[in-house]
């Protein structure tokens, strides 16, 4: 690696730190832990290198956990859950198409459809009942896809 490479590295990394200094030290930790693991997928990628064991039986219909990552806005992110639970809607090869799960309601939306109570989703009789976000339609790596 060249000192010119190598320099504008550490600017790049001081940088992103003066910019979480003042964000709450949990939150800049999840996303920097987040950032960790895409740089881990990336350079997977980039050295050809194996994954580990990928789902192979998934089917149009299951419910996955996915994790989706620390993203900005109102987009759908994983802050303080790790993942969200989402349905399978098509397999593509090393991608999957999900729709993302959600617990809560929104009559404001007409992308948000109820599916009911799914009882493998609630512990404890909890009747928790689910909503398809059509509106946070992904398509998203297999290596994503961290329980079932």
């Amino acid at each position: 690696m060249s000192l010119k490479y190598s320099m504008e590295i550490d600017r790049i990394l001081k940088n992103i730190k003066r910019k979480l200094f003042d964000i709450d030290p949990l939150l800049s930790l999840e996303y920097l832990n987040w950032l960790d693991k895409k740089t881990n997928y990336f350079r997977q990628s980039v050295f050809k290198l194996g994954y580990g064991p990928q789902p192979d039986d998934i089917k149009r219909g299951d419910i996955v956990w996915v994790e989706f990552g620390v993203n900005v806005g109102s987009e759908l992110s994983d802050m303080s859950t790790k993942g969200h639970y989402a349905l399978v809607w098509l397999i593509d090869l090393g991608n999957v198409v999900v729709i993302p799960l959600t617990s809560r309601p929104s009559d404001s939306s007409p992308l948000t459809i109820e599916l009911g109570v799914i009882d493998e989703l609630n512990s404890e009789n909890t009747n928790q009942i689910s909503y398809l976000k059509l509106d946070a339609i992904r398509s998203v790596s297999k290596r994503r896809i961290g329980r079932m």
